[in-house]
């Protein structure tokens, strides 16, 4: 079975220039990722995927348990588990040869054979399930993360309900070129027409980012001052919340497929109960998909410039850009 998370063609024409040759940055710089809705992977299901340039397989013990991300090609003579592989029990079992592999990448057993083949393994990638998401951890180096994704207060919020968005973007670019929009808040009166921005309140802790910008805010009820919070984890998650408008976010995540394109979802933690989100929760929701749609043709055809030649007022794209550089080899942003 392939992933839920399907990747549809950009509907913008290419610059002619691949995303490698406009943004030169390493492609996959070390965080975690999303990769799956935990819903999606039931017990006993097995989706095949492909992230980071690599064929991967998620899948889940048939009772239950944390969900596993695999390597797809099997250890035995290289075929792909995602094609036709299946789950057995606390198995992930090989179409080829029937191998069967346990949830620590062991090869447990082979039908033919009266014991398994030790020296046959599984890459086992690093996982973690949070705010009923299935994040995987990439580091170009194998190093294993010192430090996990956040679970958010309004995943166990009864009065918060989680909406994977229907829409979703496959886009010619770099993720961090998507998360630098958390601080360049000139263009969102020329892109999106909100204009009021006030100056941009930065702090960091080691793979968090926090910015935090002043806004008026026009709603039914008038104008409201409050602000807009973007909370970046790694180079993969960013998390976002209207202050002083109601409560709601959205987890903003970006994948890399592979060097040329990333897939990108919202995940959003809105007001609401089983009938669906509020009115409130609806609107956010709206808005902040209609922006990604606003800013991906500027995305698809723009360059990384290493040195900009920014305006008084913009330095906190340099203060992004040097929190960046903790998540490439060397700094290398």
């Amino acid at each position: 079975m392939t992933s839920q998370e399907t990747f549809t063609p950009s509907p913008y024409p290419a610059t002619g220039l691949a995303t490698a040759e406009r943004i030169k940055l390493p492609a996959f710089p070390s965080s975690w990722y999303r990769v799956a809705a935990s819903n999606d992977i039931a017990p006993g299901a097995l989706h095949r995927m492909r992230w980071f340039g690599q064929e991967l397989v998620c899948w889940r013990p048939a009772n239950g348990g944390e969900a596993r991300v695999f390597d797809a090609y099997c250890a035995h003579m290289g075929a792909n588990i995602g094609q036709g592989g299946f789950v057995e029990d606390d198995r992930l079992v090989c179409p080829f040869h029937h191998w069967k592999y346990d949830c620590d990448g062991r090869n447990v057993e082979v039908p033919y054979r009266d014991k398994p083949q030790r020296g046959a393994r599984q890459k086992v990638w690093t996982s973690a399930e949070r705010n009923g998401q299935i994040f995987v951890w990439y580091d170009a180096e194998g190093r294993e993360p010192d430090w996990f994704p956040p679970q958010l207060p309004e995943a166990d919020d009864p009065e918060f309900i989680c909406v994977v968005s229907e829409q979703s973007w496959t886009i010619r670019t770099h993720v961090q070129e998507i998360l630098e929009n958390a601080v360049d808040v000139s263009h969102f009166q020329f892109v999106h027409g909100v204009p009021g921005f006030g100056a941009v309140e930065l702090v960091e802790d080691g793979p968090m980012f926090r910015a935090t910008a002043a806004v008026t805010m026009e709603t039914g009820r008038g104008s409201v001052e409050g602000a807009v919070e973007s909370v970046l984890w790694g180079l993969g998650i960013s998390l976002v919340r209207l202050v002083g408008a109601g409560g709601a976010r959205t987890l903003f995540a970006v994948t890399p497929i592979d060097d040329e394109t990333l897939f990108a979802r919202h995940v959003f933690f809105v007001p609401g109960d089983e009938s669906g989100p509020s009115r409130y929760g609806q609107s956010f929701m709206k808005e902040f998909s209609s922006q990604i749609v606003e800013d991906i043709p500027i995305w698809e055809t723009k360059l990384y410039r290493p040195k900009p030649r920014l305006a008084t007022g913009e330095s906190a794209v340099l203060d992004f850009r040097r929190w960046a550089s903790q998540f490439y080899p060397e700094g290398d942003n």
